[in-house]
């Protein structure tokens, strides 16, 4: 067990550098779940609706729920990567405008093996939340926003313990690092606002997985939030002044997954998972400046965001051994409420409609999961303010109707030791 174990670690280390730094080039990431949370973490769960937390039968369940690594015989290495095709669109007041379209991916790389016949272990890399929208420079709501980036990176150290032969418990530190851009004119200046900033953060989660009877699994897992301070610097392009520093407190939320697994109708595997998330600690964006800006010492923008829920169902059909086929459907409901709706995240209540195959070679498996993301049509008929006054004059708020939809495709390869 030692000489397997080095050998592992040496692995996932050339393995971890090499996600870390194709996740830092590929620049931002769109948001695919409500708000700005990334849950397509692994392609076994992408592809059955990302109903996964009672099955967590591949290393991806140190993100979907850990206490699923006990169920591994052998030391996997798994890595998946994401690529999103996002389209979203704006019709109303001044005109029509379009998000630049860009292929968005990101890199998730899993480790997980037993170390005793109870106890398994696993570390994971991955992009919990991320944020990715890029306005034409001219378009009616320029004063809101023409860019915004949202990009962390998670290590989750995770340790599983089989404590009974049909319940397993779990717990895992997140250490998170992010980093934010944003971009938007000023009015009645017309020059470009700069804020850029990162910071890191600690938090953790816990997981439980039970059987009560043959076939049907329980399955519930935890994440804190998480609170990042970032600093950095505020700018103004075509510069009048030099450039000011700050920092921003953002609390990415806590989370809490419950679900159901039943298989006792075989081949097929029916899920079943409901998720709540803490939305309401993102309640304003503020940025307190180490100097003041036009006589402001912060810049307060209301948010207001409340707790939101997902529903996921899933099922998997196992054609002959080493040989399955997903299909899943998610409703996920919006944090953003009206009054503090903006064309920064124009977030609504999405329909997700998936599917996957998964097959396997000696001690390789492939998966490959396919979304497809339908935003519902909501209209924007408010006033962005900062500081308690608008950012631009009832003309230039891009109030109107906003539709987006994304297509999302899910690769891996797992190798067991």
């Amino acid at each position: 067990m030692p000489g397997t174990w080095d050998t592992v670690w040496r692995l996932a280390g050339i393995l971890f550098w090499l996600a870390g730094w194709l996740g830092l080039l590929a620049g931002g990431t769109p948001a695919w779940s409500a708000g700005f949370a990334l849950v397509q973490q692994g392609t076994a769960a992408m592809g059955q609706g990302n109903a996964f937390v009672a099955e967590a039968n591949d290393p991806s369940a140190i993100f979907y729920n850990p206490a699923g690594l006990t169920q591994l015989t052998r030391t996997q290495i798994y890595q998946g990567t994401f690529f999103n095709y996002p389209d979203r669109e704006f019709q109303g007041q001044g005109g029509s405008s379009q998000t630049n379209h860009r292929l968005f991916h990101t890199p998730t790389v899993y480790i997980a093996g037993p170390v005793h016949q109870r106890v398994t272990l696993g570390l994971g890399l991955f992009t919990p939340f991320g944020l990715g929208t890029m306005w034409p420079p001219n378009w009616p709501g320029r004063f809101i926003t023409t860019f915004s980036k949202l990009r962390t990176f998670n290590v989750n150290p995770t340790v599983a313990v089989k404590v009974r032969d049909n319940l397993s418990l779990a717990a895992g530190v997140n250490m998170l690092w992010s980093a934010v851009d944003l971009k938007r004119m000023i009015f009645p200046l017309n020059r470009e606002s700069y804020v850029s900033g990162n910071g890191m953060g600690v938090g953790y989660n816990l997981g439980a997985l039970y059987e009560p009877i043959p076939g049907v699994k329980l399955g519930v897992h935890y994440r804190s939030e998480i609170n990042v301070k970032h600093r950095g610097t505020l700018s103004i392009h075509p510069p009048i002044i030099p450039d000011i520093t700050g920092s921003a407190n953002l609390t990415f939320p806590p989370s809490v997954t419950f679900g159901t697994a039943y298989s006792r109708i075989k081949p097929f595997t029916f899920l079943f998972d409901v998720t709540w998330t803490g939305w309401s600690t993102f309640d304003q964006l503020r940025i307190d400046l180490g100097r003041p800006l036009f006589g402001a010492r912060s810049l307060v923008t209301p948010k207001d965001w409340r707790d939101a829920w997902a529903f996921r169902f899933g099922a998997n059909y196992e054609i002959k051994p080493g040989i399955k086929v997903r299909a899943g459907y998610i409703y996920d409901m919006t944090p953003v409420p009206d009054h503090t709706f903006d064309p920064q995240l124009p977030d609504a209540n999405r329909h997700v409609f998936t599917i996957g195959k998964e097959f396997k070679y000696k001690r390789f498996t492939f998966s490959a999961a396919y979304n497809y993301i339908l935003f519902e049509n909501r209209t924007k008929n408010n006033t962005i303010t900062s500081n308690g006054a608008p950012v631009a004059p009832p003309a230039l708020q891009a109030n109107g109707r906003y539709s987006s939809d994304v297509h999302s495709l899910g690769v891996s390869m797992a190798f067991q030791f």
